[in-house]
């Protein structure tokens, strides 16, 4: 990855499946520590932040096929990509974030202005259809 480059399928990873900057440094926290299960508030704890945030993010990761979920009280979570796909992704991810991660931010936060960008794009090809 040369300079500020971040590779297209890591683009397309944080569009398809990172929504925060939370949910990132959470999924790769707990790629960094896969050895073992965590619970919410432990996660929490590591980042000082809410346990209802966390878990929402824990929840997040384990239905975008990122963690593995134990359903016991309370739940515990573990890095555990369902396919290899995955797991290269969040490799490459990772590295991203290491090398360049203020761009990794910038694309995370720009996502919903892409989003309203291309929804108010539609009716403007609209209304200029309608003008012709």
């Amino acid at each position: 990855m040369a300079g500020d480059l971040i590779p297209e399928e890591v683009k397309q990873f944080i569009a398809e499946r990172i929504d925060s900057v939370e949910l990132l440094e959470v999924l790769l926290f707990l790629r960094a520590n896969s050895e073992r299960e965590w619970r919410a508030d432990e996660v929490s704890k590591e980042f000082r932040s809410s346990t209802v945030s966390i878990s929402k993010r824990l929840a997040d990761l384990h239905a975008r096929e990122l963690l593995f979920l134990n359903e016991g009280s309370p739940p515990r979570y573990r890095y555990n990509p369902r396919t290899n796909k995955l797991v290269v992704a969040v490799d490459r991810l990772a590295e991203a974030y290491a090398l360049s991660r203020a761009r990794v931010i910038d694309l995370i936060f720009s996502k919903p202005a892409d989003k309203l960008r291309h929804f108010s794009d539609a009716f403007k090809l609209r209304k200029e259809e309608e003008d012709d």
